[in-house]
């Protein structure tokens, strides 16, 4: 079995980081074991610890080749950052022959983000993770996760859920590339038949809703719509009071007539009655009333359009 030779009169990485965050006063090292091969004459393991903030990985032919691996660059890296100083504490410097250098962990690292990433770019589903299996004794458990996306399924498996996960995710993601326009497709076809199935109930939305061209305001901002409106058509509060006190129909075109923006005035159930209002702006501004009669449903409609949009229209930019 290939050996790890350390410098004589200096502690182990693993002594020396933990020495290093009792007297920072920082949380211990939390080691995992995270990839293993064993049982053959390729053993091999792979150990990531979490301290100060930062992760480090190190690989061996041994538990304890890995560990010490994880915990030397784990203080070559406190090192770069000032948080530890070699003088202080001379740790070992720790070398594992190994004849095979790859490590799936590795090169798995990150898969999950970056398919979580590519589905998003290309506008298609987020991967969904799934734990099929675990099966074995507590210190040799194999882990079979599934990855899924659309109609398409990869798994994989592994000594830790998280490595198995992260395998999935790069098969998937691997196998994705290929295959990207049939699922862009079969997206499609599920909105067309969404679409035909509810044509109704998406049409009347639209019609209340069918100008809302910048999609990217923030919640924050939707007050000031009508204030900007204002502003690019030289009009003041001033301009409006009089219209927004009477509050009725009439008043509440004169306004919008302004401003130049339309509106939608419809009964939407008449069992009670229900009215929406929809004023034709760049953010969603739609107000209901239910009432004993239309009329008066109606009226709770539009006392809730000038209620908002007197508090909207005070607003100084």
């Amino acid at each position: 079995m290939p050996s790890a030779t350390m410098a004589q009169n200096t502690k182990t990485p693993v002594m020396v980081l933990q020495e290093l965050t009792i007297k920072k006063g920082m949380a211990p090292p939390d080691y995992q074991i995270v990839f293993q091969i064993s049982g053959t004459h390729k053993n091999r393991f792979d150990f990531e610890v979490n301290v100060a903030g930062i992760q480090a990985t190190g690989s061996g032919s041994s538990k304890q080749i890995a560990k010490h691996q994880a915990a030397h660059n784990a203080l070559m890296e406190l090192k770069e950052i000032g948080i530890y100083d070699p003088s202080d504490n001379p740790v070992s410097e720790f070398i594992v022959p190994l004849k095979d250098e790859s490590s799936p962990y590795k090169s798995a690292l990150n898969c999950i983000v970056e398919l979580q990433n590519f589905c998003l770019e290309n506008k298609i589903p987020s991967p969904l993770f799934h734990e099929v299996s675990s099966i074995g004794p507590p210190h040799a458990k194999e882990f079979t996760y599934e990855c899924k996306i659309g109609s398409i399924t990869t798994d994989a498996k592994a000594n830790t859920k998280k490595m198995a996960k992260q395998l999935a995710a790069k098969i998937m993601f691997q196998r994705i590339k290929d295959v990207i326009p049939e699922i862009i497709i079969e997206e499609n076809d599920k909105i067309k038949k969404i679409t035909s199935k509810d044509k109704d109930a998406l049409s009347r939305y639209n019609e209340l809703c069918d100008v809302i061209p910048d999609k990217s305001v923030n919640i924050e901002d939707i007050p000031n719509t009508l204030p900007k409106l204002m502003i690019t058509h030289n009009l003041t509060y001033q301009d409006f009071e009089m219209d927004l006190k009477e509050r009725t129909e009439n008043s509440l075109k004169r306004i919008l007539d302004k401003l130049e923006v339309t509106y939608d005035l419809r009964t939407m159930q008449t069992n009670p009655p229900i009215v929406a209002i929809s004023i034709k702006i760049d953010t969603p501004f739609v107000t209901m009333g239910m009432g004993a009669t239309e009329d008066k449903a109606k009226e709770k409609a539009l006392r809730q359009v000038f209620l908002i949009m007197d508090s909207f229209m005070k607003i100084q930019l």
